[in-house]
């Protein structure tokens, strides 16, 4: 059986079952973890514990559930400084300290562990990334299909009541004589144009204006609108609707502003 790897967390982080869950998933996947409550002894001297369990037992690595409730505990932070210490005096440099973030970002991490190896649990590969840390491997990522470009969808676009917003941007280069299609039998926006990426405004000037209709996207009648004026990472298409969103619709680009059809695909948006 491998080692157990040691967890530090706050106490506050299991009061809804959250660390037990973590524990439970590691062990599933077949990490043992261990940790305080199960491994040291009522009524002794808590951190005299702690560092003989991390300097003399055999141990996987040191995993610190990084969460608000962590960072803002005094002992959770003692128990950082003595893991480190006596990791660093006991074991060899390469003993795995792995930070497991939980709803924090990277610039909350304690600065000891910033340098070290960092898991989002928000992750879905976060348990591969666990155990790569342990066993000294690259982790096995799955990585998440992804499209040319970034579409957002914004609520109460520019603080307006009940005016919703679809944005399409290109992660990278530059795109021109866009389009964006909406099925015809479905909600069509009220305004369109080009603007600042992430909900920025519409601006006042959009060349090479075009619109009309397709009579068959992926088998659905649509209405288009398009411009000349280019996307990029900086600068975002943006269709506005007064009420909710079409739930798919169709992005491209067209060879020249009147021309046919563009090429492109269909996107369709979480309900």
């Amino acid at each position: 059986m491998a080692d157990p790897l040691w967890l530090t967390y706050a106490w506050a982080d299991n009061d809804e079952g959250d660390f037990d869950y973590l524990v439970q998933e590691l062990r599933r996947s077949g990490i043992p973890a261990t940790y305080d409550k199960i491994a040291l002894l009522p009524g002794r001297k808590l951190w005299a514990q702690i560092a003989d369990k991390i300097s003399s037992e055999p141990l996987s690595g040191w995993a610190y559930l990084i969460t608000p409730n962590s960072i803002a505990s005094s002992a959770c932070q003692e128990e950082l400084v003595y893991a480190l210490e006596r990791a660093l005096d006991t074991k060899c440099e390469e003993f795995p300290l792995i930070g497991l973030l939980h709803k924090v970002s990277i610039r909350d991490v304690p600065l000891p562990l910033r340098v070290r190896l960092c898991v989002n649990l928000a992750n879905p590969d976060w348990i591969e990334e666990v155990r790569a840390g342990v066993e000294g491997e690259v982790p096995r990522r799955t990585l998440k299909p992804q499209i040319p470009y970034v579409v957002k969808v914004h609520h109460n676009y520019l603080g307006r009541d009940n005016q919703n917003a679809i944005e399409v941007r290109p992660r990278f280069g530059e795109v021109s004589y866009w389009r964006l299609a909406f099925p015809s039998n479905g909600p069509q926006p009220i305004q369109w144009g080009t603007g600042p990426a992430n909900g920025g405004g519409i601006g006042a000037v959009t060349f090479g204006v075009f619109t009309g209709d397709y009579e068959n996207v992926g088998g659905v009648p649509m209405k288009v609108v398009g411009a000349q004026s280019p996307l990029s990472p900086s600068t975002s298409a943006y269709a506005v609707f007064e009420g909710p969103v079409p739930n798919r619709f169709f992005f491209g680009t067209s060879k020249e502003t009147f021309a046919g059809e563009a090429q492109g695909l269909i996107i369709e948006l979480d309900s």
